[in-house]
C-alpha cells in the first residue's frame, strides 16, 4: 500500500507487556475510534471520504497513531532519541549541543528533500517544491484507490479497515 496512509502502521518493534505488538494494540485502537475520525473529515456528511475528504483525515489520523504508539509504548520516542543521539552526538557526551542539534535538523531536512532537490543545493526551489507536492498528491491518491474497495471513490470506514488489516495482517473488528 502507500507509505501516507500505511505508515500509520510501520516502525513498530517489540512486544507490549500484554504480549501485543504496539502496532495490533494500536490499530485495533483506531480502527476502533475510525468512525469519529471519519466523521471529523467528512465535509459533506454523507459517511464517506472523497479523495479531497481523505487528504484532510490522513494527517490528524497519523497524529492520532502516533500518540497512541506512544501512550502504547513511550520507548518507541526514547528508541529514537537514543538512535539519534548515537548518530549525531559528535562530542559523545550523552547530550546534543545547539551545534549537533542543527547538524542533525540539517542532515534530516537533506534526507526529506534528497528525492526532489535536483539541482543538489539542499533545498527546494518552486518547481522542485511543486514535484514534491505533487508527488505526494499521488501517494495519497493512490492509496485511495487502493483501499476502495468498490471503486466508488469514497472510502467507507469498513473499507479503511479492510485495507489496514489487509497490509498489516491483523483482523480488527469493523467499525460501528
Amino acid at each position: 500500500m502507500n507509505s501516507m496512509l500505511w505508515g500509520v502502521m510501520f516502525g513498530l518493534a517489540g512486544l507490549a507487556q500484554d504480549g501485543k505488538s504496539p502496532q495490533e494494540e494500536a490499530l485495533k485502537r483506531l480502527a476502533a475510534d475510525l468512525p469519529k475520525h471519519l466523521k471529523a473529515a467528512d465535509a459533506d456528511g454523507n459517511g464517506t471520504l472523497s479523495l479531497a475528504e481523505f487528504r484532510v483525515f490522513m494527517p490528524a489520523f497519523q497524529k492520532t497513531a502516533d500518540a497512541l504508539l506512544n501512550e502504547i509504548d513511550p520507548t518507541l520516542a526514547q528508541k529514537k532519541a537514543a538512535k539519534n543521539l548515537k548518530k549525531y552526538d559528535v562530542s559523545a557526551d550523552g547530550k546534543l549541543d545547539e551545534a549537533e542539534k542543527k547538524a542533525m535538523d540539517e542532515a534530516l531536512a537533506r534526507k526529506s528533500i534528497k528525492e526532489f532537490d535536483w539541482d543538489g543545493d539542499g533545498k527546494l526551489d518552486e518547481k522542485e517544491k511543486q514535484a514534491q507536492q505533487w508527488a505526494a498528491e499521488g501517494r495519497q491518491a493512490g492509496a485511495f484507490r487502493q483501499a476502495d474497495a468498490d471503486g466508488n471513490g469514497q472510502l467507507t470506514a469498513d473499507e479503511i479497515t479492510a485495507a489496514l488489516s489487509a497490509l498489516t495482517g491483523i483482523k480488527v473488528k469493523k467499525a460501528k
